[in-house]
């Protein structure tokens, strides 16, 4: 299994892209049941560090919308997040200051 995260849309908020991550085969295995998929990639959490080091492209759902993402597991407040297109590549940081915590 590898980790993978998608951003999804609930049918009660199309717009609200909330961020789900787990250690799956594929990104559909993330989405089973849900909504809209507003893209995806791989991830790297470091506990320690508290960071969120998201990149890369879903094979399922293409590169990720990060302009939808406004939702973020409560579990994960207080980390850094950053994206980069490719793992090689230098990540930049996203700003999460807007989002909801659920």
């Amino acid at each position: 299994m590898y980790p993978k995260f998608i951003i999804m849309a609930f049918p009660d908020r199309p717009l609200a892209g909330t961020f789900i991550y787990g250690k799956v085969y594929n990104h559909c295995d993330l989405a089973k049941g849900y909504g809209k998929v507003y893209g995806g990639g791989w991830y790297e959490k470091d506990d320690d560090k508290k960071t969120m080091l998201l990149y890369g492209a879903s094979g399922d759902y293409g590169e990720p919308a990060l302009e939808f993402l406004s939702r973020i597991p409560r579990s994960l407040k207080g980390y850094a997040f950053y994206y980069a297109p490719d793992p090689s590549d230098r990540p930049e940081p996203l700003d999460v200051s807007s989002v909801e915590w659920i």
